[in-house]
């Protein structure tokens, strides 16, 4: 199969359907998961298995991002003085701890969510 007739599928017009019913509780879960711009294209995506991209906690990229901005401060004091002392040191170790926090509450927010959608 070459390359032009992989792609060819994808340019045609789309003119089958597929009716699902679904309850109220099941469109609810399915709008909650839903990522992209039409409920539509994402089931057409799933449904092919591609994998939906999903949006970023906007809290925790503004999170990373401080401590990133922390850290590059710390790496520049570093740089400047030429030794690390006990005051940076500490905020390394603060830092550390604030990115396993994000880390662990990021992936205990990940699991209560596909726990609610398995319901």
């Amino acid at each position: 199969m070459t390359r032009t007739d992989m792609e060819e599928p994808q340019k045609k017009i789309r003119s089958k359907s597929i009716k699902v019913r679904l309850n109220e509780h099941e469109l609810e879960q399915v709008l909650k998961r839903q990522s992209g711009n039409t409920t539509a294209g994402w089931l057409r995506q799933v449904a092919l298995g591609i994998v939906p991209i999903h949006q970023a906690d906007a809290d925790l990229v503004r999170n990373i991002g401080r401590i990133g901005s922390n850290l590059n401060q710390l790496a520049r004091y570093v740089n400047t003085q030429k030794i690390i002392d006990q005051n940076v040191h500490n905020e390394i170790v603060a830092i550390r701890t604030m990115l396993q926090q994000l880390i662990e509450q990021n992936i205990a927010d990940a699991v209560a969510e596909d726990d609610s959608n398995d319901c």
